[in-house]
């Protein structure tokens, strides 16, 4: 398949001092709109993609080309590889699920551990004896020689530490667990962390080190260098900040320190958002579901105001709305908290340089109520 365009070198370094700039909360003229075009003229459906790579390639570089002549600025290209978020559940011995609808992600079948005693018979499961975390190395060489090196992957969608504490105990028993049995729990945690490590540590060899990732976790917008480690901890919208810094924070801290305070995601809502930064070494962000997590925008200026900024999944609205909401973020967090949004644009009629102008505004409005 290959590369049949140009990645405009000098003009994508631009653009990624400016991300840098942000993060540490440097004076820029605006913030950054990350704008990610998701058009599909090949009908594939979401089985489709996941299910075959060279389909799914052909979709991203589709989108790459037309991003870097549609979207005046801001946009930096990566390769998002997405075997969807059940890999680590399959080495631990879920079943994966695939429904009859062809848009579906797969999911579990049901949990595979029924009880803390089941915990203790446990070990860190084999990389190459699990298809999908094999499929995903495959891919992972594939879009690397296919575009020579020259576009950052992401890493896998590993459902973060907890989420697949999740799948494998299903909700009710991990939550009993979180109060019940506190030594179980974390010596499962430890074995899905030390998966994800090694898993990760894997991927980053063939990538020739993680500079050449956009993260080390699924999120696909490029992250500084030194700040790729990325965890998720979606479970954590269900309880406090108590239980957060014993079952989360430790987990988390030890994939951050390996590979680069980077960013938290969770949906939302955030009850624990006053600790989301405070990791072992510190995180620098968050990337949330904006629908889940808009009732919280005080709450995160308290606790995020100069020392985090906030990536916003536009990913339940129309660009029209976004707009409204964008504009909403901006007259609530600044001058605290820097936010840049995530807007997601399936059509293909859609006037992307018009719309990018749009929200060009409003993030130059941003930056003038931050630094003046």
């Amino acid at each position: 398949m290959g590369l049949k365009f140009d990645i405009p070198e000098k003009l994508i370094e631009e653009r990624k001092e400016i991300i840098r700039r942000v993060w540490k909360y440097q004076a820029v003229d605006h913030i950054p709109v990350q704008m990610w075009l998701e058009y599909n003229p090949y009908g594939y459906t979401v089985q489709d993609e996941l299910k075959d790579g060279r389909k799914q390639l052909e979709l991203r570089l589709y989108n790459i080309e037309k991003s870097l002549r549609e979207i005046p600025d801001d946009y930096i290209p990566t390769l998002f590889i997405n075997v969807g978020a059940t890999a680590i559940d399959q080495a631990f011995g879920s079943q994966i699920h695939w429904s009859d609808n062809q848009d579906q992600f797969p999911g579990v079948l049901k949990p595979v551990i029924q009880s803390p005693e089941d915990i203790a018979g446990i070990t860190k499961p084999g990389i190459d004896d699990t298809p999908l975390l094999m499929e995903f190395l495959t891919r992972f060489k594939y879009f690397l020689s296919e575009t020579e090196g020259k576009i950052p992957l992401s890493g896998l969608d590993n459902n973060g530490i907890m989420g697949v504490a999740v799948d494998l105990l299903g909700a009710h028993a991990l939550y009993t667990m979180l109060l019940d049995a506190e030594d179980e729990l974390k010596h499962l945690l430890g074995l899905i962390t030390d998966l994800i490590i090694e898993f990760t540590d894997r991927y980053i060899r063939l990538a020739g080190g993680f500079d050449n990732m956009s993260s080390t976790d699924f999120f696909f917008l490029w992250c500084p260098e030194g700040c790729k480690g990325h965890v998720s901890s979606d479970p954590c919208a269900n309880y406090g900040p108590d239980l957060f810094n014993i079952y989360d924070k430790p987990f988390n801290s030890r994939v951050v320190k390996k590979y680069g305070g980077g960013l938290l995601h969770n949906c939302g809502p955030n009850p624990c958002a006053m600790e989301y930064l405070n990791h072992d070494p510190p995180l620098k962000g968050v990337n949330l579901s904006y629908k889940y997590s808009k009732n919280d925008l005080e709450m995160l200026k308290r606790h995020l105001g100069g020392k985090g900024v906030i990536y916003f999944l536009f990913d339940n609205e129309t660009p029209e709305e976004a707009l409204v909401e964008y504009t909403h973020v901006m007259e609530t967090l600044a001058p605290d908290v820097i936010a840049m949004p995530i807007v997601f644009i399936h059509d293909e009629t859609t006037d992307v340089p018009e719309l990018y102008t749009r929200f060009r505004k409003i993030s130059e409005a941003y930056a003038q109520r931050i630094w003046g």
